[in-house]
């Protein structure tokens, strides 16, 4: 009997919502805007990208003609201030006992390709993943994300089954794509959105860290201490 565990990596695994905050507010200077507190940006971030840069006035326009500037500009300011990020709270725990009740485990992430396998590089723990799937082009991120397509090709391809597959993130992403594939879905606060908005999108869980998954799991499949 085989499981997947497939874990969004910022703000769930990587506890890097500081230096999200910071990418977002270079990003919103770029446009003449000010900054913005970590709590409004939690309320109002919202996928794709250039929705949630409307809300912060910027026009369709303006963002589409700007895209890989803003979308570098982030970056910049992101990997200046990631490095002093770690991983969250339970994580190599979490992923030991994963591994130990053998529970497959992959990276699924709207994160640049790049810069994703240098961030997973820096922490001991790429051997607990058989996949780390990053975007491949930062522009993506302005009109779509491909987590679904890559999500559903990566278990039909791989014979994983939608009843022993669970998926984690901080977004509404994740419970949507529970939704969508009918796997177990469940969301973690501290990340991009507030635990309200968490509450309202959420499919199955709604929880604060990841020491929490190891009770759900031994309850939803069974697992064993």
């Amino acid at each position: 009997m085989t499981y997947l565990a497939v874990f969004d990596w910022n703000g769930t695994l990587f506890d890097d919502m500081e230096a999200t905050h910071i990418g977002t507010n270079a990003s919103l200077a770029f446009f003449g805007k000010g900054p913005i507190t970590i709590e409004e940006e939690q309320e109002n971030f919202t996928f794709p990208l250039i929705h949630f840069y409307e809300k912060m006035g910027i026009s369709v326009d303006d963002y589409l003609k700007n895209a890989k500037e803003v979308g570098e500009c982030f970056l910049q300011a992101y990997e200046r201030e990631n490095v002093k990020c770690g991983l969250a709270d339970g994580a190599i725990e979490l992923l030991d006992w994963l591994t130990h009740h053998d529970v497959k485990c992959k990276i699924l992430s709207n994160h640049n390709t790049k810069s994703l396998t240098q961030d997973v590089a820096r922490f001991p723990i790429a051997h607990y993943f058989e996949s780390i799937s990053g975007n491949d082009n930062i522009a993506t991120l302005v009109t779509g994300l491909s987590k679904r397509q890559r999500l559903e090709s990566y278990m039909t391809e791989n014979g994983y089954s939608a009843d022993k597959t669970f998926i984690i993130g901080d977004s509404h992403e994740e419970p949507e794509l529970a939704r969508q594939l009918g796997i177990l879905g469940i969301s973690i606060s501290g990340g991009l959105l507030s635990p309200a908005r968490l509450e309202h999108y959420k499919k199955d869980y709604v929880i604060d860290t990841l020491s929490e998954i190891k009770p759900i799991l031994m309850h939803e499949w069974s697992l064993q201490t």
